[in-house]
């Protein structure tokens, strides 16, 4: 299965937020009357511009919020692999791994 790129999904998106917000600035805005502003009224189409770039600070931290949140839920709940189970060692009964060959603590060879 072929996963996201979101960082691809991102920057296309602004990208084309981007364009179409000069696309309707050249246009002349969206027909407020011309106050000598091309459409726009008493604001300009780069008041326009800025108020759109305004909106992306706080949209961009609810996105940074949301995607924090989802990190530390999938960091908390899987991801670990479980350890090996222990088995004893048969000269000091300490729990010790399949695949160790001497035990650490008292140093018999487990076989």
């Amino acid at each position: 299965m072929n996963k996201v790129n979101w960082t691809v999904v991102v920057v296309t998106v602004i990208i084309a937020l981007f364009v179409l917000m000069v696309g309707a600035s050249l246009l002349g805005g969206w027909g407020y009357g011309n106050y000598g502003y091309g459409g726009w009224g008493m604001m300009g189409p780069w008041m326009m511009g800025g108020m759109f770039f305004m909106l992306l600070i706080p949209s961009g931290f609810l996105v940074l919020t949301v995607l924090g949140i989802a990190w530390l839920v999938r960091a908390i709940s899987g991801g670990t692999n479980p350890a090996a189970p222990a088995h004893p060692c048969p000269s000091c009964g300490r729990g010790v791994q399949t695949d160790w060959r001497n035990c650490p603590y008292c140093g018999a060879p487990l076989t």
